[in-house]
């Protein structure tokens, strides 16, 4: 099955979809998070060098296919992943799940 291109959905979602969820050029930089060293070195093994050395990651050393950042609010999970997008020049997306539900039977399931 083909996937619908940008211009062949929905307007509104489109648009709820580039103004709530997607941040180009955070302006985050891993020199704004205090402390957390063992993290950014983590995260920028995990994101930076698959990018940077592609080549490097194949066969048996795939790269990474997700990071989970776990903890209670404040500690800088958000903050490390903007850090992490600005660095690489890479997409954030930011989702919550209030920009993922809709009153609107099916609007949900579009978004996702």
């Amino acid at each position: 099955s083909r996937k619908p291109y940008i211009s062949e959905a929905d307007p509104h979602l489109v648009e709820v979809i580039m103004n709530e969820i997607v941040a180009r050029d955070q302006g985050v930089t891993f020199d704004d998070v205090a402390s957390l060293e063992r993290a950014k070195q983590l995260l920028n093994e995990a994101v930076g060098l698959p990018l940077v050395l592609p080549e490097f990651f194949t066969g048996i050393r795939e790269p990474w296919k997700a990071v989970l950042l776990f903890g209670p609010p404040g500690t800088g999970k958000t903050l490390l992943a903007r850090a992490v997008a600005t660095t690489n020049e890479v997409t954030f997306f930011s989702v919550s799940s209030a920009s993922l539900t809709s009153k609107w039977r099916g609007d949900s399931e579009k978004l996702v």
